[in-house]
């Protein structure tokens, strides 16, 4: 490139633990590593937005990227899109279900593109959120701890991540109107039955099943509004993650903001710590031996909860779905258990914690993996490389 070609990545939105701006600034640096002249520009609702988007109109950019945005909906005083009067593709990276971003999915904008976490979310956003032009499956990227990290949680499963009681998302449900109270009260017994069944599959089955039917911007509507839906299994299945840790007498260390609530049958097996901001999650991580992971909200994809830990030298014990089983190896890379038999959870936990042979073997292939295929730059050149499709 005899000019450098110029990209901008925005953090408009700060989402839990600070995650948005350490994910902005990583993108970045991969970027420029790339050869590319890159901009990193955070803002909020509070700044002057005329300050913050005026100098960037009039320039040609080959990539606009931000997570989970606000700017789909900014527009300026004439009614004008502000993203419109950016020249170059706009991708928002989502970064939870995509039935959460219903207003920006559906902005009328020119270039809108979006990145998920998850095969089937994409293949939703493809099939009712028609505005949105291109789609790429891309699990997030991870950031080796700059200690390096010394293994000292040998008799631990760390989990890192927030928890809120699922009996309290549960009253949201209740105090739904109809037909939405009793949709969300099937389709949870329907996701708990089958956990890598996604939300959008069960709401079809579930209409087919009572002999009706929605269009498409209905659907998409409804899905919406079913909200607590995925917030119900993301803490059901955490709680019952770790419910069998303790039952099993396995020690569990959390970290995360809510776990003050969980309430443990053997509190002699709990740890809880405080929150920390996203980038010093990987610190923890690297000096833990053993980490959980729970997300059935991506039953068809990858949390980088996941890619944290093989980057940190750390076993990842995670909930198997179609998607990992294609791209990792079970019991080499990382190790799967099933929340189907979650009794598979503590047998493996347990083998893990004292075969520390088996665990240096996963450790150390893991590593290789993520250093091929999940640092931050392999996630630069898969974006660069869908924005020329």
């Amino acid at each position: 490139m005899s000019e450098k070609e110029k990209i901008i990545v925005f953090s408009s939105r700060e989402i839990c633990y600070q995650s948005s701006s350490f994910f902005a600034n990583q993108m970045a640096d991969a970027f420029e590593n790339l050869g590319f002249d890159v901009q990193v520009c955070e803002f909020d609702e509070h700044d002057d937005l005329d300050a913050v988007f005026q100098p960037l109109y009039g320039q040609k950019y080959r990539l606009l990227l931000d997570f989970n945005s606000t700017i789909t909906r900014m527009v300026e005083e004439d009614g004008t899109p502000v993203l419109d009067k950016l020249d170059g593709p706009f991708f928002d990276y989502i970064l939870d279900h995509p039935l959460f971003h219903y207003n920006c999915l559906n902005a009328d904008l020119k270039n809108l593109n979006g990145i998920f976490l998850d095969e089937a979310q994409e293949a939703y956003v493809k099939r009712y959120y028609p505005r949105v032009k291109k789609t790429l499956t891309m699990p997030l990227g991870a950031t080796e701890a700059v200690t390096g990290g010394k293994k000292t949680e040998t008799d631990t499963v760390l989990f890192m991540g927030t928890y809120d009681r699922p009996d309290k998302i549960y009253e949201m449900v209740d105090l739904s109107p109809e037909p939405l109270r009793s949709y969300m009260k099937e389709l949870i017994e329907m996701r708990i039955e089958d956990p890598i069944l996604p939300m959008e599959e069960a709401f079809r089955q579930l209409l087919k099943a009572h002999g009706e039917k929605l269009p498409d911007d209905k659907f998409s509507l409804f899905m919406n509004a079913m909200y607590p839906v995925d917030a119900f299994i993301r803490d059901y299945f955490r709680k019952a993650a770790v419910d069998e840790l303790v039952r099993a007498k396995i020690p569990v260390r959390l970290v995360g903001e809510g776990w003050e609530k969980y309430e443990s049958c053997n509190e002699a097996y709990v740890t809880r710590e405080k929150a920390v901001v996203f980038g010093l999650s990987f610190e923890k991580i690297a000096h833990a031996d053993v980490l959980l992971n729970v997300s059935p909200f991506f039953n068809h994809g990858a949390h980088d909860r996941i890619f944290a830990g093989m980057a940190n030298h750390c076993t990842v014990l995670t909930d198997q779905n179609p998607y990992l089983k294609r791209i990792l190896k079970d019991g080499e890379q990382v190790c799967m258990y099933s929340l189907k038999d979650i009794r598979t959870l503590s047998d493996y936990a347990a083998e893990l914690l004292t075969n520390h042979a088996l665990c240096r073997d996963i450790q150390n292939n893991a590593y290789v993996e993520f250093k091929q295929k999940y640092t931050w730059e392999e996630k630069a050149k898969q974006l660069l490389a869908c924005t020329l499709r």
